[in-house]
């Protein structure tokens, strides 16, 4: 696992709070801990030490980082609106409890930007 990684993605609060897992040197998070809500980018290696984000499936390219701190800040610019801490539970738990007041969801700009904020 790539350590600087696991460390940026921990630096960062809004996927502190998010289920984490690894598998194949790919880092994922979930809002939910017990299956995978599929709705959050995750990171993957690439060649040459640099990044490729994707999600939620890994289709969708988000983007390519050359560093770790580039691609958390993708992945947080990716996260759902009113993303929060991880549901103890399945995603139907999750989604029973996804009812987030439209005052309290970050917009892309707000999210893109927080990201922003955090890479320099």
């Amino acid at each position: 696992m790539d350590f600087g990684l696991v460390r940026a993605a921990h630096a960062e609060p809004l996927l502190r709070q998010l289920h984490p897992s690894s598998s194949h040197q790919n880092l994922h998070f979930s809002r939910c801990t017990g299956d995978w809500s599929w709705d959050v980018p995750f990171v993957m290696h690439l060649r040459g030490g640099r990044y490729l984000v994707a999600g939620p499936s890994r289709s969708q390219i988000v983007g390519k980082a050359d560093t770790a701190e580039e691609a958390i800040a993708l992945v947080v610019g990716g996260l759902p609106p009113g993303c929060g801490p991880a549901v103890v539970g399945r995603r139907e738990e999750l989604d029973r409890l996804d009812t987030v007041p439209p005052n309290q969801i970050l917009g892309d700009d707000e999210r893109r930007s927080h990201a922003l904020d955090r890479t320099d």
